[in-house]
């Protein structure tokens, strides 16, 4: 090992250099040899005389790239008690899976050591002058204990960080919302903390509080970088989805709420006619990226945003070679690998996006890299896989919505013979209620229901169940829950009320209630001129009114002939 605090700083510098040039396997032996492991001292396991917190987060950073957690755990839990502000270890403890009562001990147990370690220094500073000071002893002494006290208590609520990121990486959003909404009322100008409350507020569905987030990160700081990637991605998502008439139905289910996924194909009329909205997007977009890669393009977040831009204009190889471009730069960003499933899968190639969503997937166990995954599956016809992958995502995050309602959709959509027991359809109507009554808010749950009922011709419930959606009483089984899901519930029922009316009308459609569904394309049309699955929905209903056949268009062009 090393013998001297100035070997110690050189082999880290040394170790930090052979890292950026990809030698993470050098960079690892080294610091081994240098600080060798842990040993016992005193009855205690101690760190080498000469580690320092520089090294232990180095050791721990290099081990999570070799793929071993159990010596990345140790060599953070050091690290932190070595420092208890050190709030990057705590991020990769929550990372790595460990308890937050494991986290919060190690903090008290570290700030009890860094109180003590203070005031013995101190109280050493001050030996030299104890004779001059014989008469005050007693005053000293109360002020000694005093000071015990006060230094036992972080000078920053490292306890309620560590509650926060715990939280958001056992994926229960609505807790770690709470915890991050507590720390920005403490600190309402850090962008750190304003970037995470904006990526749990987009995984919520709460699209226009998560923007609003995002724009005071701009507008503290306009060179911050890490994290914008999503925000481009809700640009996205916010002007592609409800402005151009992005919201298909594919698989089965309506493509909403932090998926890019699903075909284009069918859009290109509704695009005509919504110049206005792609402009929009194009400005907003290239704007974004334009501010991040002058702040730096060596990050992956600029080329992502890039590749988005042009997924946007849908050049999609392109936007491939973009987010390949950003994973060269970082093959750790979970999110860049997730976006490349998310084009593969829209571009018709779900065997390729299996690879990429399973790669995000290992870097981040989120949500939405297992929704990739089943709907690149399903996409596939490998309807087993849908659904081990469905359930893996429950074991992750049971009180998840999003997670139930993969499975429902897995059962929904998988043959008789590979939907276990049997009953796959009645299943799938059992998970996908459940989804509903964990966050009554969830559009995808209840739009999913509703098409299985339509598939069996029984339109009456697929109506109260939208209706009921519209007017937010399928929330009344869950009304004591918590304040942040009924508010979610009510804001995405404001937002988006517009897309139950279409779906409202198609189902009257298909129910042959042609006055009924002609109100509802209006009423959502009148809410956003912009809805495409309105504006189309309502073509084929005049169509049909007219006695021609929705999707021949020959018939259509010789009717309008006719008909001067």
């Amino acid at each position: 090992g090393v013998t001297s605090s100035w070997e110690a700083t050189l082999r880290v510098k040394e170790c930090q250099a052979l890292s950026q040039t990809g030698s993470i396997i050098e960079a690892a032996s080294i610091l081994e040899r240098c600080f060798p492991r842990p040993r016992l001292r005193d009855g205690q396991i101690a760190t080498n005389d000469f580690s320092t917190l520089q090294s232990l987060m180095l050791h721990g950073h290099l081990y999570m790239l070799s793929n071993r957690a159990s010596d990345a755990i140790v060599q953070y839990r050091f690290a932190l008690a070595k420092n208890p502000y050190a709030i990057e270890a705590v991020e990769q403890l929550a990372v790595l899976g460990c308890a937050d009562t494991a986290i919060l001990e190690l903090v008290d147990e570290a700030v009890k050591n860094f109180a003590q370690e203070r005031i013995s220094s101190v109280k050493k500073s001050k030996k030299g002058n104890d004779i001059m000071q014989t008469g005050n002893d007693d005053e000293d002494k109360n002020q000694d204990d005093a000071k015990d006290n006060n230094n036992n208590e972080l000078l920053i609520p490292v306890r309620d960080y560590v509650l926060a990121v715990t939280s958001l990486h056992r994926n229960q959003l609505h807790a770690s919302h709470q915890h991050f909404s507590k720390l920005n009322n403490l600190f309402p100008d850090h962008p750190y903390i304003l970037i995470q409350l904006a990526h749990i507020q987009q995984e919520l569905g709460q699209i226009l509080g998560s923007e609003q987030s995002y724009k005071r990160v701009r507008a503290i700081d306009p060179t911050w970088v890490e994290g914008m990637d999503k925000y481009a991605h809700l640009l996205f998502q916010l002007r592609m989805s409800r402005k151009n008439a992005f919201l298909l139905q594919q698989g089965g289910f309506l493509q909403y709420q932090y998926s890019c996924h699903g075909g284009r194909e069918n859009s290109n009329n509704s695009m005509d006619k919504n110049n206005m909205g792609t402009c929009g997007v194009e400005l907003e977009l290239g704007q974004l990226c334009a501010d991040l890669l002058d702040a730096e393009d060596k990050r992956p977040e600029p080329w992502v945003c890039l590749s988005l831009y042009h997924l946007a204009r849908e050049d999609h190889e392109k936007s491939i070679a973009f987010v390949d471009k950003a994973i060269s730069l970082d093959q750790q960003h979970a999110f860049a690998h997730y976006l490349r499933g998310s084009i593969l899968l829209s571009s018709h190639r779900p065997d390729h996006a299996v690879v990429s969503f399973f790669r995000a997937n290992d870097l981040q166990r989120d949500i939405p890299s297992y929704e990739g995954l089943v709907e690149s599956y399903l996409a596939a016809n490998k309807f087993k896989e849908a659904i081990c992958t469905a359930k893996e995502a429950i074991s992750q995050a049971p009180r998840d919505a999003r997670a139930t309602t993969l499975v429902g959709l897995a059962l929904a959509q998988a043959p008789p013979n590979q939907q276990g027991a049997g009953e796959g359809k009645d299943r799938a109507k059992r998970a996908l209620k459940k989804a509903m009554d964990i966050d009554p808010g969830a559009p995808r749950p209840l739009f999913a229901l509703v098409d299985i009922y339509a598939s069996e011709g029984n339109f009456e419930t697929c109506v109260k169940l939208l209706q009921d959606g519209m007017d937010g009483t399928g929330a009344t089984k869950e009304s004591s829950r918590t304040s942040s899901t009924s508010s979610h519930t009510n804001t995405w029922v404001k937002e988006h009320g517009d897309i139950i009316q279409a779906k409202l009308a198609e189902i009257y459609t298909l129910d042959e209630k042609y006055d009924s569904a002609l109100e509802c394309y209006h009423t959502a049309i009148s809410m956003n001129p912009h809805n495409g699955l309105a504006v189309q929905g309502l073509e084929r209903l005049e169509k049909i009114m007219r006695g021609l056949d929705p999707d021949d268009d020959e018939m259509q062009e010789e009717a309008s002939e006719e008909y001067g």
